[in-house]
């Protein structure tokens, strides 16, 4: 795969992370609105221990709290769950029982009123039917870290896991068997897909699949062309340019960072840019200026070498 100059909207957000601002947050009174419960529904029972728990959006929260009651809120003998979750459905494992579970919508200052429902989980009488829910890393995910730890739930009744690495031809490039739910692996470069079973003595389950992949690959050092070391120029709107060759591997992006001392300390302004990219500043000044490369994987390009110019 190689990497594209792509400056999306979705890669802008990625790549926040580098960036400081303040942003003033106005979050709307969610607690006069209601949430639905979509499944597992009230009184319903479920033959599998794996669960998945969905409810439908509330436009504007941050995020929802999910709680899970053994056998309900009233009564309960444990709280098997209680989380925040950001989506509208959460997969975990439950044993054979009786459940309540309720969910409401949040911010930082309001929520709805919960919502509750109960069900009773049945075993599988199929082995087979049962799915590995694998906790992390989550799917797609990029990094730059090749060792990596790969969890899942436990299943009941498994004697064993069997994991695989499988390459972009899904051909088995690396397999173990772990009675434990959780392995660690050093992935090769690129994207590859790792998958989980279980089984037992006579049956084994589909496997569940997710990809992963790993760029440790360091962007190329970007070269300042313009404005000139040293240039003067009388319009305030300068116009930054520079080269860099893009190296394969995830999607990279460039930040221009402006100060008006030598030292780097006292900075003018930053931003995500492509070359060429036209900059506004203050006249009467003289600035100091470098760019640096990120990619989608967390890794940091050297800066280019500093450049001076000044606006009479």
């Amino acid at each position: 795969m190689n990497k594209l100059p792509i400056y999306t909207a979705s890669l802008f957000v990625l790549f926040l992370t580098f960036f400081s601002c303040e942003e003033v947050l106005f979050e709307e009174d969610l607690s006069d609105k209601t949430i639905t419960l979509i499944a597992p529904a009230d009184s319903t029972a479920v033959r599998n221990t794996s669960v998945t728990f969905s409810w439908a959006e509330v436009e504007l929260a941050a995020e929802y709290r999910l709680q899970i009651a053994q056998p309900s809120f009233e009564n309960a003998s444990q709280i098997v769950l209680d989380s925040a979750i950001t989506g509208t459905n959460f997969s975990t494992t439950l044993l054979k029982n009786e459940y309540q579970w309720r969910v409401r919508a949040q911010n930082s200052g309001t929520a709805t009123p919960y919502a509750t429902a109960s069900f009773t989980v049945l075993e599988s009488e199929d082995f087979s039917a049962i799915e590995v829910l694998l906790s992390s890393p989550e799917n797609n995910k990029v990094t730059n870290t090749a060792e990596t730890t790969l969890e899942w739930q436990s299943v009941t009744d498994a004697t064993l896991y069997r994991v695989q690495l499988l390459n972009a031809s899904n051909e088995v490039v690396e397999e173990e068997t772990i009675a434990e739910t959780s392995i660690s692996f050093t992935f090769p470069e690129g994207v590859t897909k790792w998958q989980v079973r279980a089984e037992n003595n006579t049956q084994s389950t589909l496997y569940t699949t997710r990809t992963l992949t790993i760029d440790s690959k360091v962007p190329n050092k970007p070269v300042a062309t313009a404005p000139a070391n040293n240039a003067t120029q009388t319009a305030t709107a300068v116009t930054f340019s520079w080269t860099r060759e893009v190296v394969e591997g995830t999607a990279e992006v460039d930040s221009i960072y402006v100060y008006k001392d030598v030292g780097l300390t006292d900075l003018a302004t930053k931003d995500l840019v492509t070359s060429p990219s036209d900059i506004t500043l203050d006249a009467g000044t003289t600035y100091f200026w470098i760019i640096t490369a990120f990619d989608e994987a967390g890794n940091k390009s050297e800066s280019s070498d500093v450049s001076r110019f000044t606006i009479n």
